[in-house]
């Protein structure tokens, strides 16, 4: 058993798996499914266990899941659902009576759309005839149904359930054009689930009015120390590894109530102690580590090291140097990360809240005013935004910036400034 195996940052869990059993989060889901014409909402910060929860609950085969980061138009929500799937977009029949002509031909053509018939619509297509449709006498006609359409019947017939990831990240309109269009076939059966975080609350209240108060709230809280201990606890054991509870401790409080991360710093501590699989026998690991050193090597490589820098250096212009009360300089954009990164674990950052911070770290004369700083924030969320098809790390809204990845959180704590 190879220590990948037991901890699996990013992956979904086995061995280490918590179903956070007091909650009854997968209780509660399995039972919501089976409740008919009721679009399901999971809420919860970023890599709390959304989308972990999801396939725990739904067999691998039963659903169908999309990041709503990569969702630009609502035509690509079927588009992709149809790829999925692997249901083709099209189809040729017999028109079953002879050609008149022996030159090839198209002509628009409207036939009942009997294969789909939950949609009692007429389909638009294409008719094509050619001189060797004229050898066997017969004309082919060509249809290209509505991909909404065709998206919406493959899942009814398939069953399957739609889970939209990071829903609220589809722009307003999209949002509406989706729920408007998912509001008669969740009626008829179909099985949806949209995850979003509590921050965009907005996205659930529009949801709401739009399914008329056909949804179901699924709330998923951050989780308590006693639930990450469990995932070091059950990993270690299964490795056959002792170590002090204090280390296991500090992991958990470096962890932003992430289990992804207390996943990766289980993982990371085995692997600097070159335990990679499970030991033939029972094996101690003392207290012999260097905190700092230790979550500076795990952010070295990470990910997010590119945002970093990408925010850091904001939109590309001159900007005006500021002086730090350390004898150092930057610019706005580089004095309000710093600033961040001291507000990491802060539960509730406005813009007033990092202006404060840059008032310890700023001479006087340097100091942005509070305009400056909101605006910086807000280019900051468009471009964590830009950065990505997922959910972007941080987001500014109502005044507040929120770095809703606990990974980029971690990052901005460790990193060498």
């Amino acid at each position: 058993m190879r220590i990948s195996e037991v901890f699996t940052a990013g992956g979904v869990p086995s061995i280490t798996y918590n179903s956070r059993e007091s909650l009854e989060l997968e209780y509660n889901l399995a039972l919501d499914l089976e409740i008919k014409g009721k679009i399901i909402s999971i809420s919860g910060p970023t890599k709390i266990g959304k989308t972990t929860l999801c396939k725990k609950t739904i067999s691998n085969d039963d659903f169908i899941l999309i990041s709503g980061g990569a969702i630009k138009t609502s035509e690509v929500l079927w588009s992709t659902i149809i790829n999925k799937l692997a249901v083709a977009n099209s189809y040729n029949r017999d028109k079953g009576k002879e050609a008149e002509q022996k030159e090839t031909s198209t002509i628009k053509v409207v036939g009942e759309a009997g294969i789909w018939g939950w949609f009692k619509a007429r389909l638009e297509g294409t008719d094509s005839k050619s001189e060797s449709e004229k050898i066997t006498g017969k004309e082919s006609e060509t249809f290209t149904p509505n991909p909404l359409h065709l998206a919406i019947e493959s899942l009814l017939e398939t069953n399957k359930v739609l889970i939209i990831d990071d829903f609220h990240y589809c722009t307003p309109e999209i949002q509406t054009e989706i729920i408007r269009a998912l509001k008669e076939p969740i009626a008829s059966g179909l099985r949806v689930i949209l995850c979003s975080v509590p921050h965009r609350g907005v996205d659930s209240i529009k949801v709401e009015k739009e399914m008329d108060g056909r949804v179901i709230q699924l709330g998923i809280e951050p989780w308590e120390r006693e639930e990450l201990y469990e995932i070091s606890k059950k990993g270690f054991e299964a490795l056959d590894i002792e170590c002090p509870d204090s280390i296991f401790q500090n992991f958990i409080s470096e962890s932003y109530k992430s289990p992804h991360l207390m996943q990766d710093f289980c993982y990371w501590f085995c692997r600097l102690n070159k335990v990679v699989e499970k030991m033939p026998q029972k094996q101690y690991l003392p207290e012999n580590i260097n905190y700092e050193k230790f979550y500076q090597r795990i952010v070295k490589d990470h990910s997010s090291k590119e945002l970093y820098d990408k925010l850091v250096a904001g939109p590309s212009r001159d900007r005006k140097q500021r002086e730090f009360k350390n004898g150092s300089e930057g610019d706005i954009y580089y004095a309000v990360m710093i600033a961040l990164s001291d507000l990491t674990h802060e539960t509730v950052i406005t813009v007033d809240t990092v202006r404060e911070k840059l008032k310890e770290l700023l001479t006087s004369e340097s100091m942005p005013n509070k305009t400056q700083v909101s605006q910086v924030l807000k280019k900051m969320a468009e471009l964590a935004k830009d950065h990505t098809n997922r959910e972007p790390a941080i987001d500014f809204q109502n005044d507040r910036i929120y770095i809703v990845d606990p990974f980029f959180s971690f990052y901005l704590k460790w990193i060498e400034k």
